[in-house]
Parts: C-alpha cells; structure tokens; sequence
C-alpha cells in the first residue's frame, strides 16, 4: 500500500512539473511574442530560459521541498518517539531513576569505559532499612512514597556523571564515574546522612528512616557478576553490623 501510494505521489508530482513548464513555456512565448522579438534571435532564446526559470523555479520548488519536508518531519518524530520508548524501556516507573536493565547497561558502559582507559570506577548497593515495616503499618502506598523520596535524595546528592537505578524492591545501584573508594566513601555518606535526616510524607503523617550502603571499586578484568557480588555482600555486612551504616571492601 505504502508502495503504490509513493508511486501514485511521483506520478502526479511528475504530471504537475511538466504541465507547469508547459504552461510557463506559453506564457513566456506568449510574452515575448506580444513584446516584438523576433523568433529565431539569440536575445529571445535566452531571454525565453531566463523568464521560463523564474516561472517554474517556485512551484517546481514547493513540489519537491513540501514532500522532502513531510518526510524529514516524519522521519524526526519517529526517532524522537524511538528514543522515548527507549528511555521508557530502562526507566523504573515509580522513581524516574534507571530500573533494573537500565542500571545494568549502565554499569557495564562504566566498566568499558575504566577498563579501556585505566579510570577509577566504584558501586555501591543501598538498601532502605525496615521497608517492609514501613509498607506493614502504612500500606503500600506509603511505601512508595518512601521508594520516591530515597531516590530523589539519591539522584540530587550524587554527581553529574554519576547513575543510580532501582535495583529490585527497595534496593537501589549507584554507579559512581571517576571515583575510588575513599572518595566513594566520603559521597555514600552523605548520602546516608541526607536520608537519615530526612523526613518522608506518606499522606497524613511523616516518618523517618535510615539506608544502609555496601560499596567497592571496579578491578579490572573482572566482570559484572563479581563486581556487584562484593558490592552486595558489603551490604549485607552492614545491615547485619546494626544497619544504617556504610561498609565499603577493596577489590579482590
């Protein structure tokens, strides 16, 4: 169908081109027949291309730029509304941040890219403390408004460059660009001590809570699997240490 309507398009486009020069050639004949020239002389024959130019050159314009225009504006919105259903595909729906598969791929473009050029690189699993205490007095509702307000603390506390991600339930994955464990250290503390301060709106009353944090740098030749292993056993470290701490682990 697309076919058939393109070539319908290019019939009638080449149609209307060659009625417009024939209509231009006459008027243009016309013209200078009317003013005196004579047939056969030089002056008329260029005079005759210059008119006839400056008759078609506009529609014969509109015709080719109208449909070159459309395609390009249709062309434009398709990669526009590509890009979306891809953003869409790797965001989480509740915080705006990079869901699962998103973080993911965020992840292994940063270790690439340390890998290749020798960059510090660090992770960091954070985990809020007693969630499911939080959805089993308040509701679910509430816990997600929890979910909501950590990763907004998340995403304003870190850096440019930095990424954070939901990575399963209450759990987030920061991937932390340029940064070795000391300097990680120093930004995951913040970070607890920003949401430990905080106070979260979950309807009619507010709560307060705290997030316990496992971190380590990326060693390189190492894979994914075994980077977020360490990253998650620091976390377990410190949830079983008394939680709302911050345990970080050399590379192995």
């Amino acid at each position: 169908m697309k076919t058939n309507a393109g070539v319908i398009s290019a019939a009638w486009a080449m149609f209307a081109i060659v009625a417009i020069t024939f209509c231009a050639e006459l008027l243009t004949t016309v013209a200078l027949l009317y003013f005196g020239y004579v047939s056969d002389s030089i002056g008329i024959i260029l005079t005759d291309a210059a008119m006839l130019a400056i008759l078609i050159a506009p529609p014969i314009y509109w015709l080719v730029a109208t449909p070159l225009r459309r395609e390009n504006e249709k062309r434009l919105h398709a990669e526009s509304r590509a890009a979306e259903l891809g953003q869409l595909a790797i965001t989480d729906s509740l915080t705006r941040t990079r869901n699962r598969r998103g973080i993911t791929i965020g992840v292994l473009e940063a270790m690439a890219h340390a890998e290749r050029y020798q960059h510090p690189l660090s992770v960091a699993m954070v985990d809020v403390d007693h969630f499911k205490e939080v959805n089993d007095k308040y509701g679910h509702k509430a816990g997600d408004r929890v979910l909501e307000g950590v990763a907004s603390i998340l995403v304003e506390t870190l850096r440019m460059p930095d990424k954070v991600g939901r990575y399963g339930g209450e759990e987030f994955l920061l991937v932390l660009t340029e940064t070795g464990l000391e300097q990680t250290t120093r930004i995951v503390e913040r970070i607890r001590a920003e949401v430990g301060a905080a106070e979260f709106d979950i309807g009619n009353d507010k709560i307060k809570l705290t997030i316990s944090i496992g971190a380590t740098p990326f060693v390189k030749g190492e894979d994914l699997e075994r980077l977020l292993s360490r990253a998650d056993r620091a976390l377990y470290e410190a949830k079983r240490s008394g939680r709302n701490l911050v345990v970080t682990t050399e590379g192995e």
